[in-house]
This record gives structure tokens, C-alpha cells and sequence, in this order.
């Protein structure tokens, strides 16, 4: 089924489990601070690892090393020779693939001047490492390492294989789907680049910045919601989107490479599709804090919510629609919220799913400010210290920028 101007988009429930938000004591972080004054670094270390990993059993890290898996990769913390080093292995180099072609993706790509992690290269075995002397540690760099570095190396290693023939290295397991998830992953897969096929031909009719903008958000973040993709497959998604999905790539450039991406998407076969899809596990949440300033911020006010709604009042409901169906599937691929507020979400995307643009619309319009009244409390005027977020790719746009005709749908 395409998406168009009769029919919206449909919802199925997610294969891909849920996040719960996880639970961080930030008084562990200010401990850790007050030791680095202190000088007494190791102790430092300890404390900004008991705040990341609530659960886990952190030994002495100049003799036991600690490690965790976060999605394909496997960490490694340890403390030796008066240095703190954190390695995560990547790819061995591999002379039946490309490992010229490899090395220049690893340096111009991964590599980067001032980045305190950087690519190194052993023999043919290429790995992501931190090291530094303890004597200049400082939570804060600590924190920033454990952050970036290990879903930087989650999202190269598949790449590296897939790409350029590496060959795997120290990979973590990941669960495979059941049959059952297996079908209704394809189904949902074929669906969805099905439906985002006739939305970007609505789009290029339209000629509108704003109209694109939320046709690629809910393009990639439906997929990031619903499928647990993993592997090469999802490699070459995130590398396409990283065109399609960019606000500041010129439009044209990005309908060419949706379009492009859509067919090679399509074709796409079911074992291709299960071959990528696993049930990662994840050490480090993959998701931001879900918090009910960030739902505020959207769907309280704002001139976000507020353009949505001047689509709604002047009869261009596809458009107004597609904005809150892909800020819904933006909010839950994005952030973990707590199990009633996802739920929440999930259900106002299961009521709209099917409906004539103009009765999604008004389901979803009704719905996101009950989300408000719900869930947000004394946060429903917005406040500073709210995390401003936008989709990735979805401007707020101008007053009628999306709407080229008048017809309500």
C-alpha cells in the first residue's frame, strides 16, 4: 500500500524491543569530580563507570579489565603503565576484499584532528582506542569516550565487512528473530518502503522543503522505531539517510538519493532482511532519556506544533498529519521513555493508521495534547532546561511552505 493524499500511513507493533530508560545516579558523577581534585584518578574512573553501569560488577581495572557489549561490539576497559585505555576492536583487513579502500574510509570518515579516540591499525586488526596517562584524566573525558566511542564502532565494523570484505573481530553475539518475527518483519519492511515510495511522489509534486523534510524523518526513524536492523544492511541505510535526511543538502539531491535508496530497499529479499535483523544487547543505552519537557516542548507549544496546526485549520491536513505520525515515530525511535508513556505513543499511531489524512489528523491532533495534559504536569509551559530536540531533517518551516494546494484530504 502507498501512502498518498486519500490514505495515510499504516502502523504495525514493533519487532524491535523497546529500551527501557535506565536509571542513572548523577550524585556517583559529582563523587567522581571531587576525587579527580583530589588527585586520585583511579577512584575517579571507578565512580564514572558505577554511574554508566548501575549493574554491572566493576573490579580493580589495573588487573581485571572491564568489558561490555554495546550492540555488535565488545569494549574493553582497563587501567595499565599509569594510562587509562578503553579499545574496541573493529574489522581484520582482509586481502581478498579492499583494505586500501578500507583504510582511506577508516581516515577520512572515523579518523578525525582533536577526536580523543582515534583508528589504530595492528598488523591487519584495525580497533577504535582511548588512552591517556591518568595524570590528565578527568571524568569528563571519560564520560565523552564511553558516549561516542562505542556506538561509533557499533555503527563502522558492519560497514568495514559488508563494504570493503573485512572480516569480523571480536564481535558480540547478537539474537537472531524467530520465524514468526522474521515474517512480520519483511512484512512490515516492504510495507513501509511501499508507502514511503508514494510519499516522496507526493513530495516532488508539492515541490516543499517542509513536506520533504517529514517525508524522510518518518522514512528513517519508522524503520529505526519498528525493525531492530543491524549489519551491513543497516550500514547502508544509515549512510543513505545521512543525504536523504539532511535539511542542508539541497532537495533535489535528496529526493534523487531517497528515490535511489527506496529501490534498492524494495529489493531487498526476506532472507537478505533477517540476515540483518538481531536482537542486540546494549550495555549503554542506545536512546536519550525520554522526559515529559521533550513531549512538552513538541506538542504543548511552539512554533512547531503551532504551524502543524495552521495546516490543520486551512484544510491541508496531509500535511499536518504526516508531521505528528512522523514525530510520534521520531520520539519512540529516539528517546526510552517509561513503558505507559511509549504505550501511550503507540496507540495514537495504531488509531490513525489507515485513516483519510483528515481524520489522522484530527485523532492524532487530540491525542498528542492528551499526551500533554497526561504525562507533562507542570511541565506543559516548556522550561529552560528542556532538551530542544527537532526530527533530524524536519524544519519548522513557514507559514503555508508545505502547502501547494488548497484541497483538504
Amino acid at each position: 500500500m502507498a501512502a498518498t493524499s486519500q490514505g495515510s500511513v499504516t502502523y504495525a507493533p514493533p519487532i524491535r524491543r523497546l529500551p527501557p530508560p535506565t536509571q542513572l545516579d548523577y550524585d556517583l558523577l559529582e563523587a567522581a569530580d571531587d576525587l579527580a581534585g583530589d588527585g586520585r584518578a583511579v577512584e575517579a574512573i571507578g565512580q564514572v563507570l558505577a554511574h554508566l553501569f548501575p549493574s554491572a560488577e566493576i573490579g580493580d581495572l589495573t588487573t581485571t579489565p572491564f568489558t561490555f557489549v554495546q550492540g555488535s561490539s565488545l569494549v574493553t576497559v582497563r587501567i595499565e603503565d599509569g594510562e587509562l585505555a578503553i579499545a574496541v576492536p573493529l574489522a581484520t583487513l582482509s586481502a581478498d576484499g579492499n583494505p586500501v579502500a578500507a583504510l582511506r574510509y577508516v581516515l577520512t570518515r572515523v579518523s578525525a584532528p582533536g577526536q580523543i579516540y582515534q583508528p589504530r591499525l595492528r598488523g591487519d586488526a584495525l580497533s577504535l582506542e582511548f588512552r591517556d596517562k591518568l595524570t590528565r584524566m578527568h571524568p569528563a573525558k571519560v564520560l565523552d569516550v564511553l558516549r561516542r566511542m562505542p556506538p561509533e564502532a557499533d555503527r563502522v565494523d558492519d560497514w568495514l565487512v559488508g563494504e570493503f570484505g573485512a572480516v569480523p573481530l571480536g564481535h558480540a553475539e547478537i539474537e537472531r528473530l524467530t520465524d514468526d518475527e522474521a515474517a512480520r518483519a519483511y512484512e512490515l519492511w516492504t510495507r513501509h518502503w511501499g508507502e514511503v515510495e508514494g510519499l516522496l511522489a507526493e513530495a516532488q509534486r508539492k515541490r516543499s522543503v517542509w513536506f520533504l523534510n517529514e517525508v524522510t524523518a518518518f522514512a528513517n526513524f519508522r524503520i529505526r522505531f519498528a525493525l531492530p536492523l543491524c549489519g551491513h544492511l543497516g550500514s547502508r541505510l544509515a549512510e543513505s539517510s545521512a543525504v536523504w535526511n539532511d535539511g542542508q543538502v539541497d532537495s533535489s539531491k535528496r529526493e534523487a538519493a531517497l528515490a535511489r535508496c527506496v529501490r534498492d530497499m524494495k529489493a531487498v529479499t526476506a532472507d537478505e532482511l533477517r540476515a540483518n535483523l538481531g536482537h542486540a544487547s546494549y550495555a549503554l543505552s542506545p536512546l536519550s532519556e525520554g522526559r515529559a519537557a521533550i513531549i512538552s516542548d513538541y506538542f504543548a507549544q511552539g512554533g512547531y506544533i503551532e504551524q502543524i496546526d495552521r495546516f490543520r485549520k486551512s484544510g491541508h491536513s496531509f500535511e499536518a498529519g504526516l508531521a505528528l505520525v512522523s514525530t510520534y515515530t521520531y520520539l519512540l525511535a529516539r528517546f526510552a521513555w517509561p513503558p505507559v508513556v511509549a504505550t501511550a505513543f503507540m496507540e495514537g499511531l495504531a488509531e490513525a493508521s489507515g485513516k483519510p489524512w483528515r481524520e489522522a489528523a484530527t485523532l492524532l491532533w487530540n491525542h498528542c495534547k492528551g499526551l500533554v495534559a497526561r504525562f507533562c504536569g507542570d511541565d506543559a509551559e516548556g522550561g529552560d532546561d528542556a532538551e530542544e530536540e527537532e526530527p533530524e531533517g524536519g524544519d519548522e518551516g513557514e507559514d503555508g511552505d508545505a502547502a501547494t494546494d488548497g484541497e483538504d484530504n
